[in-house]
């Protein structure tokens, strides 16, 4: 019996591995290999940006539909349905670098089949997040939590190193094929994990879906990527994407004008785990890694340096989630004591990027900063997602919120930090001040989230005077 309960967390560690995991793999592998995909498409390198914004891009929209589409009922539904759709367009992909159709054929379907490949893909982390919650006992709920937490980092560790030592030995193409039966993988696994037996604890399931409210959030995501695109493409000034930000911005101010109509009264709402989220979204926008590599590699930073640093950015991150996994394990009261530590490394590791402009081409620097965020940030992830898995109290929204959260918050980073580019080059600044000045907007973020939580920490020690001195009332 022992042994049949070690293999089954075995598989499932798995199936958390891979539902964080996958969506990584492939969009690091078109990142590293858009040298490859801009000469089958006939573009410049600087133009296959394309195919890395609409696999951001459906992942987000993906992940805003997940937690009203998944639930422990349709849970296995939709595992197949995202997992076959996943592997065959991954595989189209594939098949059409080897069919070298027409220019104009070429483009339309792998810009498509990623599209759509990465809204599919998508929908693993939240399944992987449900079948967390679905572990019976609280130990082994975080330790598949800091498995799903280091999902990601080791993607990227181990994408680059696919690409460079399988991809451009066998062809892009064939690469994409392999790729394929990733999803098909975890697909095998579905059966072994939403098995449709009853658990415990439950997961709290909501009545009937308030699709007007879905349906606006939905459209506000769409139009932010909308607007996000047009940035990229047309730049920030252009009319086309102050039309989109407008759209956007509407969108966006009726919904939160009909927050209070669309949330039921006496919904309790768990705070904690809500002001985590916030800060956890806040701390995705300056470690992106998008601008700090895009300096090294236009300052003429050697390849092996580039690559050497990104792949032990993310070896640190894995080992910092794993050490923090465990710490929380064995002591889950460090929690608060952790993330006070995370934040301020990742300040360190960001204030350090201000510092690029004045180095060489070769330094400790640049090993150095990555090092420190990449540990502050793995620290920081696992400590906010397991507190928010354990402040939800059941509910499936704020349960499956972190994959979103994560996702959506590295996407509106990238735009904001693009934003700040190009503004700081329109007003006539050189490009190395307006790198510095993107470095400067990610020294800024981290300290709204160190302040945020320097707030709440005095808050809470003011709440614990208040309740222990009898003259004064209890707040």
């Amino acid at each position: 019996m022992k042994q049949f309960l070690v293999l089954q967390t075995l598989i499932l560690a798995l199936f958390v591995l891979l539902g964080n995991g996958i969506r990584s793999i492939g969009t690091m592998s078109v990142s590293v290999s858009q040298g490859e995909f801009a000469s089958f498409l006939d573009i410049s390198v600087e133009k296959t940006d394309v195919l890395v914004e609409v696999l951001l891009g459906g992942a987000v929209i993906a992940l805003a539909l997940a937690p009203f589409a998944i639930s422990v009922t349709t849970a296995r539904r939709v595992a197949v349905w995202a997992a076959c759709f996943a592997s065959l367009c991954y595989a189209i992909v594939g098949i059409t670098m080897h069919i070298d159709p027409a220019l104009d054929l070429r483009e339309i379907v792998v810009i498509a089949s990623f599209a759509l490949g990465g809204f599919s893909v998508a929908f693993f982390a939240p399944l992987a997040q449900l079948s967390i919650s679905l572990a019976d006992s609280e130990r082994k709920r975080a330790v598949l939590m800091t498995v799903w937490t280091a999902a990601q980092p080791i993607a990227f560790l181990i994408a680059p190193q696919l690409v460079r030592y399988v991809a451009f030995d066998i062809g892009i193409g064939n690469y994409f094929l392999l790729l394929a039966a990733l999803p098909l993988i975890f697909l095998a696994i579905v059966p072994l994990v939403f098995d449709g037996k009853p658990v415990e604890p439950p997961v709290t399931e909501s009545g009937a879906t308030p699709w007007k409210p879905v349906v606006v959030f939905i459209l506000a995501v769409i139009a932010f990527e909308a607007w996000t695109t047009a940035n990229t493409f047309a730049g920030i000034d252009s009319v086309v994407s102050l039309s989109l930000m407008a759209l956007f911005v509407a969108v966006a101010a009726y919904m939160v004008s009909q927050r209070r109509k669309w949330i039921p009264p006496g919904t309790a709402l768990p705070s904690t785990a809500i002001f985590l989220l916030i800060v956890l979204f806040i701390l995705q926008i300056p470690t992106t890694g998008l601008y700090d590599t895009a300096y090294l590699v236009r300052h003429l930073c050697s390849s092996e340096l580039i690559t050497n640093r990104a792949t032990i950015g993310a070896g640190c991150q894995v080992l910092a989630v794993f050490a923090t996994g465990a710490a929380l394990a064995r002591r889950p009261s460090i929690g608060p004591t952790l993330l006070g530590l995370s934040v301020p490394l990742l300040l360190a590791g960001t204030v350090a990027t201000v510092f690029y402009r004045y180095q060489g081409a070769e330094v400790g620097l640049f090993y150095t900063s990555k090092i420190v965020s990449a540990i502050g940030m793995g620290m920081a992830t696992t400590v906010i997602v397991g507190s928010v898995i354990a402040a939800s109290g059941g509910n499936k929204f704020v349960m499956l919120a972190p994959a979103f959260i994560i996702m959506f918050g590295t996407e509106v980073g990238i735009e904001i930090l693009e934003i700040v580019f190009q503004s700081a080059k329109l007003s006539g600044l050189d490009e190395t001040t307006a790198y510095q000045a993107v470095f400067l907007a990610q020294v800024v973020a981290v300290l709204l989230a160190l302040g945020l939580l320097i707030q709440r920490l005095g808050t809470h020690v003011a709440t614990r005077r208040l309740g222990t001195n009898p003259s004064l009332p209890t707040p």
